[in-house]
């Protein structure tokens, strides 16, 4: 059951990956090129786990869970850069997100990955390698959700976009429980990312809206009414049937 639930996750975030691509296409790396970059590694994280018990114990299963926690140290603090561009920032705004994000990514991979040991650990038929030992609370994790939240808000006050601040109060809840029940990690990162995808194609979200292409139409300017006018009438001359 918990097997089939994490495939189903980590297909709908791949679907909501595909669908950030698909939204930010021809603009460049903006908001939809870094959120598809973020489901794809939260896939991972789902797929690798869903897969555990049919590839079974091994060097394989884990290097593919030392793969899960390179993504969430790397790639956990993207979430700042993403809530950041929805909001349409100032590039000097863009710049300290990008700032505050490498750093708790390199925080988050010193705390996380130097001299990691890896243990096979079975929860309701999955199989997924764990860290060794109590390593506490990700601190580095949680205080990027938190900047997300706090992002989230504000473009829920400005903007009346309330997406991006639900995902991260769900991702934010359900990673409270996440170490007794670590399928809710999953469902909450799920969450989190369409949180963001839906915020993408929200029009009223300030980062995602793109300027109008002019229109092509033989006299007609956007807004305008048409500017042909046909030649007056000769007085005294018939109309012709």
């Amino acid at each position: 059951m918990a097997t089939a639930a994490l495939l189903c996750i980590g297909l709908a975030q791949l679907a909501l990956a595909v669908m950030a691509f698909g939204a930010g296409r021809g603009s460049g790396p903006g908001a939809g090129w870094w959120i598809g970059i973020l489901g794809c590694g939260l896939a991972y994280d789902s797929l690798v786990v869903a897969a555990g018990a049919a590839v079974g114990e091994g060097v394989a299963l884990e290097t593919l869970n030392v793969g899960r926690f390179v993504v969430h140290a790397v790639l956990t603090p993207v979430v700042i850069v993403c809530g950041t561009l929805l909001l349409g920032p100032r590039p000097r705004t863009l710049t300290t997100a990008w700032l505050v994000a490498g750093a708790s990514a390199v925080a988050g991979a010193l705390l996380t990955l130097p001299g990691l040991t890896l243990e096979p650990r079975r929860w309701a038929g999955t199989l997924r390698y764990v860290a060794a030992g109590d390593h506490g609370a990700p601190v580095a994790a949680v205080f990027c959700i938190l900047v997300l939240l706090g992002i989230g808000v504000r473009a829920w006050v400005r903007d009346a976009v309330r997406w991006t601040a639900l995902g991260a109060g769900a991702v934010f809840v359900a990673s409270a429980f996440a170490f007794s029940v670590p399928l809710l990690g999953n469902a909450g990162e799920a969450l989190m990312l369409a949180g963001l995808v839906a915020a993408l194609r929200d029009p009223r979200t300030a980062g995602a809206r793109l300027p109008r292409r002019a229109s092509h139409r033989r006299g007609r300017t956007p807004g305008c009414r048409s500017t042909i006018r046909r030649p007056a009438r000769i007085p005294g001359r018939p109309r012709k049937p």
